[in-house]
């Protein structure tokens, strides 16, 4: 994935896959309030995700683990296995707390784990640090007025 240079008319874009539309609108709203582009997409099937991943080409995604039509686990094994977006950023957003399962999602070089229930301020600060621990620029870093 090539990472973008953005400036303030072009934010970091963030792709949201989870089955709850409550979930998905409250990341959306607090991301988008945060200045990032936020697209979110109810998984239907681990096609639809994909599709989403491949149309929309985000910076980052931030996807559940346990969703009806395919885990989270499914969506980052099948980005990671697939030659145009494997090295699209992933972090999971879930209420599993197992040590295991964040092994094991590791393996697969999973970006972040961020745990349900999250405070709005949790949710964007841990986005920020991942942008800024990855050089990935934000438009509030280019901002000379801060």
């Amino acid at each position: 994935m090539t990472e973008k240079a953005p400036t303030l008319e072009d934010p970091l874009d963030i792709l949201i896959i989870d089955d709850s539309k409550y979930i998905r609108a409250f990341a959306r709203i607090h991301l988008q309030e945060a200045g990032y582009a936020v697209t979110d997409v109810e998984p239907t099937s681990l096609f639809a995700v994909l599709e989403a991943i491949h149309t929309h080409r985000p910076d980052l995604v931030i996807t559940d683990y346990e969703m009806p039509f395919c885990s989270g686990e499914t969506v980052l094994c099948s980005i990671r296995e697939d030659a145009v977006i494997r090295d699209t950023p992933v972090m999971v957003l879930t209420s599993h707390r197992e040590a295991e399962l964040v092994e094991r999602l590791s393996r697969w070089n999973l970006v972040g784990y961020m745990l349900k229930p999250i405070a709005p301020e949790s949710l964007v600060d841990t986005v920020r640090q991942f942008f800024r621990q990855h050089s990935i620029q934000e438009a509030d870093d280019l901002d000379p007025t801060r």
